[in-house]
């Protein structure tokens, strides 16, 4: 159907007024202070304290200073509480919305009646509690009793316990805890439950409640670990419980005993040293036995666990306890090595070998000394043995000629220079050294990971079919529609004819894409508004009780930042979080990355424990600092970026990891606010995501933001709203209709153990043998597949208020090949995960979200090249009349700059980024950019997915300018 001229005119008006209606309106934003903000998303909170304490003023310090302690403190007479008539009315108001069929609405009232925490209140939560059945609104009820306080609502508060999700019952029993010694009473009446809701509670309070009572339980679950798991194994399987089943049950008491033992070795190891516990045939005894031999350090102690280097299966454990006795006393030293000297056993020798390699730097400065023959065969077996990092790692920094010759002289007799450790010496040691070994120890250039298109010919040939596809199909389908008139008609007239219909193509191309974007506009202010809400329940006290949230690793790969480690090291160290640990990857920087880490933060080398889960490039060395707790660095060889993530995977002890650029800086609440959204759902969530924004004109001082402001560089103004538009519109909206299939590789929260199951991020080592350059949208796809295929329920999420800074390209040449790499990226996932495509097993992934990236994403930019070229071709021939201008202009343009300008507003709604002249800018680029950057951007997307035709892997370097200072 072909639209008149007026009524174009009459859309490209309304078009106007709708972006003149969203300009007017986010400046008047402006003009609301985030006060008033705060004040408006507080009112019924407000409200309720006034009532709860006359002198209570409904500021907004006072409501901010409510929400960083338990805010049930200022009450001080629950009892004539009761009998205040506008209190009563609030209550009983709030009760009815516990069974309101919103659950944002019952999680406010929860909130509420916590707060007013009258006995009628507690009554009607505690009721709330038993019948309410989504486990994350049930945790806000749980949450609001354990404010309020009362230990009448502890049996509640145990029975709501029984048959519920392990996610629920891990908070619950940290609420319940809260309640400290009231707790006791129910725990010596409850020794002999055979309900795995009541076990986990029992052991859980006796781990933090140290008296003769707990002990005894403790030891009495050990002791009699086996005959406790049969009774409640038969007693499962006789009352043929729905909600949890006996097989469920082998798991979850292993656990237990994990937890138990631990507790054990940690607090009663005197006690634990027993023989029977470190001659256990169950392992996990066993091994926290072995640890509970190492707290105490007597000769007795150290021989025993002597006694078992030989044990293979032991060899880990063995390992880590001996290490620990020696740094604890020194003198075990010499024993371990007349041991090392007399033994036979392989396994013992080997053993005892990964020990002494951690003390490899003593014995080779014991080289110099008169008795050196000990410390030369020590050197030896811990080089056979495949330990050289150490090894190199002195090597490279030593400056004693004498000792260079005798280790060149071991390394040439024991090791084969084409042995995996002959190769890993001759590439990472220095050249002065190599010099001095065998001839054959010719240095090898290491190899420095830079990401490229590697050549996969099934690629290849898939992306030259589908841009051959998109460049002749329109063509093939106007000769197919117009075939009876070649021959007949003047090919200038086909000629016109093929411009004006493709003219069309591309508007209804724009209309089409662009009314996506509008729908995930619409969803991402739904979403903005649902997580504000949300958010806005949350206080300290909630967020920061033991358990609540899940305990986070940040992974910081860094390559060559020197310029920006420190400031973001710094940032990171200080993030609003209960229970988070900071690794900083190291990948074979060429720069002084590590040395600036290293005398920023006062770091020494380490021996630290860790699993090999996913294979990576060797991990040279681990340092770490007392007084810096929660700081870790791995240095390690050059694998590239998903590789480092990877080692930091292996070394990482939290549930949750989080992957973040090294050279950007969060939010101190970023972190907070991205986990908390794991309290709004009930099932599973495998993957979450935060903003990221451009930090290039920020001033940065110490580790913090101390002032925002936009770029002063043209380009990377225009990515600031690129950047906005993606995170606001698209992200949000596709996260509301549970369908994200993107986090940002600079700022992604990731469960652990989901992510060693599926094979970490693609490597070549790794057992796809595969690299990506789009490693953080092929994570979440694999994700979203692997939870498809086991008809897992999860959930990916995204925060709208978890903000991340990072720099971005400020020249064209490193934003050209950032663009390279982002679509090859896509295309390379999109092929990857071909089978996802269009299929039905997927749900909207494989029916809606994957087509999309497939037409509008990979595709598109194709169509839009074409569309640009035949509307120019028009108005070369003269045939672009009104009605065509008007229908690309209002397709192309307005649209554009209404989805901007939207994104703009929902940005600016919660929290005002920018001041009023970085706004009015940020407005004004927002209409810009849709005459000629987008299009330029689009183009360069188009270059990059024809350097994977042909063959042109070399993506280049980005830039990096450092952020600024004050």
């Amino acid at each position: 159907m072909t639209l008149s001229i007026n009524t174009l005119l009459i859309i490209a008006i309304g078009l106007f007024y709708i972006a003149f209606f969203l300009t007017t309106r986010t400046t008047m934003n402006k003009f609301t202070s985030l006060d008033e903000i705060y004040s408006r998303n507080n009112r019924r909170l407000s409200f309720v304290l006034s009532l709860l304490d006359n002198k209570f003023e409904g500021s907004v310090e006072s409501l901010r200073e409510l929400k960083n302690i338990k805010q049930n403190l200022i009450i001080d007479d629950r009892k004539t509480l009761e009998s205040t008539k506008p209190l009563k009315k609030v209550a009983k108001r709030e009760i009815k919305k516990l069974r309101n069929a919103s659950r944002i609405r019952r999680k406010e009232a929860s909130i509420l009646l916590g707060l007013i925490g009258t006995q009628t209140s507690r009554q009607a939560l505690e009721n709330a509690l038993i019948q309410e059945k989504d486990y994350a609104t049930k945790i806000y009820i749980s949450n609001a009793l354990t404010d309020i306080h009362d230990p009448a609502s502890i049996p509640v508060m145990i029975k709501a316990l029984m048959g519920t999700h392990k996610w629920y019952r891990e908070k619950a029993i940290s609420n319940i805890l809260d309640f400290g010694y009231a707790f006791q009473t129910y725990f010596d009446s409850n020794s002999e439950v055979l309900d795995i809701e009541l076990i986990e509670l029992q052991i859980a309070y006796a781990g933090e409640n140290f008296n003769q009572s707990t002990k005894a339980y403790l030891f009495d679950f050990v002791n009699h670990y086996e005959a406790r798991y049969q009774l409640s194994y038969d007693y499962y399987l006789e009352k043929e419980k729905s909600a949890y089943k006996a097989s469920y049950l082998k798991e979850d008491f292993k656990k237990l005993l994990s937890q138990t033992c631990r507790v054990l070795s940690n607090y009663y190891y005197m006690d634990f040293i027993d023989q029977k516990y470190y001659q256990s045939a169950n392992p996990i005894i066993q091994t926290n036995a072995f640890w509970a031999l190492s707290k105490h350090n007597a000769t007795d102690n150290f021989k025993i666990l002597l006694h078992y280097a030989g044990d293979q299966k032991n060899q880990k454990a063995i390992t880590a306890t001996l290490t620990k006795m020696i740094e604890a006393n020194p003198l075990f030293l010499y024993l371990l090595e007349d041991t090392f000297e007399q033994t036979v056993d392989e396994t013992a020798k080997h053993t005892l070998s990964q020990v002494l390699s951690n003390r490899i730097e003593y014995y080779i400065l014991k080289l110099n000394t008169k008795n050196d023959s000990r410390a030369e065969r020590i050197i030896a077996r811990v080089i056979q043995s495949g330990r050289v990092n150490e090894l190199i790692g002195f090597i490279n920094i030593n400056s004693n000629e004498d000792i260079e010759h005798r280790l060149a002289s071991l390394v040439s007799d024991y090791i084969a220079a084409d042995s995996n450790v002959g190769i890993e010496i001759r590439t990472y040691s220095a050249k002065r050294f190599l010099s001095r070994c065998h001839m054959s120890f010719t240095p090898i250039e290491p190899p420095v990971q830079v990401k490229k298109g590697k050549r996969e010919p099934k690629l290849i040939l898939s992306v030259a079919i589908m841009t051959l596809l998109s460049l002749i199909i329109f063509p093939a389908i106007f000769i197919v529609m117009n075939r009876t008139a070649f021959g007949s008609v003047l090919n200038t007239r086909l000629l016109t004819a093929y411009v004006i219909n493709f003219n069309y193509v591309l508007a209804y191309y724009s209309i089409a894409i662009n009314l996506v974007y509008i729908t995930l506009m619409l969803l991402s202010y739904s979403n903005v508004r649902r997580q504000a809400r949300l958010w806005n329940l949350k206080n300290i006290s909630m967020l920061f009780r033991n358990k609540m949230l899940p305990s986070i690793s940040i992974i910081a790969p860094a390559y060559n930042e020197e310029k920006t480690i420190i400031d973001s090291t710094k940032s990171m160290l200080n993030l609003q979080y209960p229970d988070y640990e900071l690794l900083i990857v190291n990948d074979g920087s060429q720069d002084l990355t590590l040395r600036k880490l290293i005398e920023a933060f006062k770091l020494v080398r380490v021996d630290y424990q860790y699993n090999e889960s996913l294979k990576t490039a060797p991990i040279r060395g681990i340092y770490r600092n007392p007084s810096f707790p929660r700081l870790v660095v791995i240095d390690k060889s050059n694998g590239g970026k998903a590789d480092a993530l990877n080692a930091g995977i292996n070394v990482a002890n939290k549930t949750y990891f989080c992957g973040i650029d090294a050279d950007s800086l969060l939010e101190p609440e970023a972190l907070l606010r991205l986990a908390s959204l794991t309290l709004d759902e009930s099932i599973e969530t495998p993957a979450l995501g935060g903003n990221v924004l451009p930090i290039n004109g920020c001033l940065v001082a110490d580790g913090h933001i101390r002032q925002i402001r936009i770029p002063k560089n043209r380009l990377a103004r225009f990515q600031t709203i690129e950047y906005i538009r993606a995170f606001m519109t698209g992200r949000m909206g596709w996260q509301r209709i549970n369908s994200l299939l993107i986090i940002s590789g600079a700022f992604g929260l990731f469960r652990k153990d989901r992510i060693i199951n599926i094979g970490g991020y693609l490597t070549e080592k790794e057992r796809f043998k595969k690299d990506t350059v789009g490693e953080d949208m092929e994570l979440v796809v694999r994700i979203s597949r692997l939870m498809h295929e086991i008809k897992h329920p999860h959930k990916i999420l995204y925060a709208f208020n978890a903000n991340c800074w990072t720099e971005v390209p400020e020249d064209v040449k490193s934003l050209k090949s950032q663009r390279y790499r982002w679509h090859r990226g896509l295309l390379d996932i999109l092929f990857f995960h071909r089978k996802m495509l269009f299929n039905v097993k997927y749900g909207r992934i494989g029916l809606l979200v994957m087509p999309y990236f497939l037409v509008f994403e990979a595709i598109g930019p194709m169509i839009e090249f074409q569309g640009y070229i035949m509307v120019v071709l028009a108005f070369i021939l003269g045939i672009l009349d009104t009605r065509i201008a008007l229908l690309l202009f209002a397709s192309t343009i307005l649209l554009g700059i209404i989805v901007s300008l939207t994104s703009l507003l929902i940005a600016e709604r919660e929290t005002h980024y920018f001041t009023f002249k970085d706004l009015m800018r940020l407005l004004s680029l927002a209409i810009i950019e849709n005459f000629g950057p987008r299009q330029r951007f689009s183009f360069w997307r188009i270059e990059g997915q024809l350097r994977v035709i042909f063959g042109k892997s070399n993506w280049g370097k980005i830039k990096r300018r450092g952020m600024l200072n004050e």
